[in-house]
């Protein structure tokens, strides 16, 4: 590999290794290509270069090249760099006669050891970033449509980027654990608002939990109790229910002796390979990690039963194993929380009315509230008031029990509601 390589293009990029920086003779490719600022994706200093380290703006980011580094949090603050070295503001000037004239261009150079992992992966960072209707995308308006199509062609657009390099660089090739990361910055938006951008992401949170999850499973030890995510507390704090279009047509799980629900459809985990269709002879539903788990899960077991969180039934509904459970049809889940088919119901829901996207899982509601949603029904079209679907709302009430049953109120409301025991 030639020591400095321009990144095909109208920007004066370069990639490279860190020799050419420790060799003198070497240093005036830096000069002719009018390079001003350098990021060293590797520890580095200029202290040593005495009046000429004035030369550059530098930017250091100490990580090893290594497939569990986290280099994904340090993608917003290399790409504002790259982008304030190669575009910076102000720089016109005009001649004797008043014209306009643009100084030569600055040149940016991203180097590691051996310009081949840790800086390619920060250069593909900012081309996904700044050119990412090369690589199949558009300029990110975060909303779940967008992440789905980002999420679908993420392998995609980076593979897209790193042929980019590699025409100028053959030898480019991030590690497999830096390639998942930069599928991820893409399915994320490429958030380079601020350097917290990647941190309060969540896509980003859940990655950081899931490698949590395989260190645990490595040391064959379950996770900390106080670091498991439940998933359906976590889209709650995510806001993610206020979004209708987060929401999922289905079927939702309940659990055959009491029909209590156990996941709706937004919980409920596909385990079949991508571009096939699902089958519908597995012995197993698989599902995210749900806060009605929580007592089997706090005892700290690698395994174990799953069963019904309503007090007066405690039927075993399933399973779970963080090290992973394979299903009839083959195919392996990890960590897997699986209900068995034979011990649950499966009922269609389809999303009827807007008021479905407050809710997206099982809910508590006393007589009161769900009589109250009853009468507060809008005569939008969607449950006209008088309908036979509005009379057959009224509520059913277990003399003595004081337990509001399903009714087609809540299915008016585009929930089924859970009761309390």
């Amino acid at each position: 590999m030639t020591s400095l390589s321009r990144i095909p293009g109208e920007d004066n990029l370069f990639v490279g290794g860190v020799w050419i920086l420790n060799i003198e003779s070497s240093r005036n490719s830096l000069y002719e290509s009018n390079i001003t600022h350098v990021l060293s994706v590797i520890q580095f200093s200029f202290e040593k270069w005495g009046e000429e380290a004035k030369r550059f703006t530098h930017m250091s980011i100490d990580i090893d090249d290594d497939e569990s580094s986290d280099l994904l949090v340090h993608f917003p603050t290399a790409v504002r760099f790259i982008d304030s070295g190669l575009n910076p503001q102000g720089m016109d000037t005009k001649d004797d006669e008043g014209t306009t004239v643009s100084p030569p261009k600055n040149g940016v150079y991203v180097h590691c050891a051996m310009g081949k992992s840790r800086s390619v992966s920060c250069v593909i960072a900012y081309l996904l970033y700044k050119y990412p209707h090369r690589f199949g995308g558009k300029q990110f308006t975060e909303s779940p449509t967008s992440t789905q199509r980002r999420r679908v062609t993420a392998k995609e657009a980076v593979h897209g980027a790193l042929k980019c390099v590699q025409e100028a660089r053959p030898g480019a090739e991030p590690n497999p654990g830096f390639m998942r990361q930069l599928e991820l910055w893409w399915e994320m938006g490429c958030p380079a608002d601020d350097d917290g951008a990647i941190e309060r992401h969540p896509i980003y949170q859940k990655w950081l939990y899931d490698g949590m999850l395989q260190e645990a499973r490595d040391l064959r030890m379950a996770p900390d109790t106080e670091r498991i995510r439940f998933e359906d507390e976590v889209r709650v704090k995510e806001k993610e229910q206020e979004s209708a279009a987060t929401q999922k047509d289905g079927k939702e799980v309940r659990c055959k002796k009491c029909r209590r629900t156990l996941a709706t459809p937004n919980f409920l985990v596909s385990h079949t390979p991508t571009g096939q269709a699902a089958s519908t002879n597995c012995a197993h539903i698989f599902i995210d990690t749900l806060s009605w788990m929580r007592p089997m899960l706090e005892e700290g077991a690698l395994d174990g039963r799953l069963v019904c969180p309503n007090s007066k039934c405690g039927a075993t509904v399933g399973r779970f194993a963080w090290q992973g459970l394979q299903c009839t049809c083959k195919q392996w889940v990890v960590p897997a929380f699986s209900l068995n088919r034979s011990r649950v119901d499966e009922a269609s829901v389809k999303l009827i009315c807007p008021a479905k996207a407050l809710i997206t899982t099982p809910t508590v509601l006393s007589r009161d509230v769900v009589l109250s949603a009853v009468h507060s029904l809008p005569g939008d079209g969607s449950v006209p008031l008088g309908s036979k679907a509005a009379h057959s709302s009224s509520i059913a009430m277990s003399e003595g029990e004081g337990r509001a049953k399903p009714a087609h109120a809540a299915r008016a409301l585009g929930y089924l509601p859970t009761y309390p025991s």
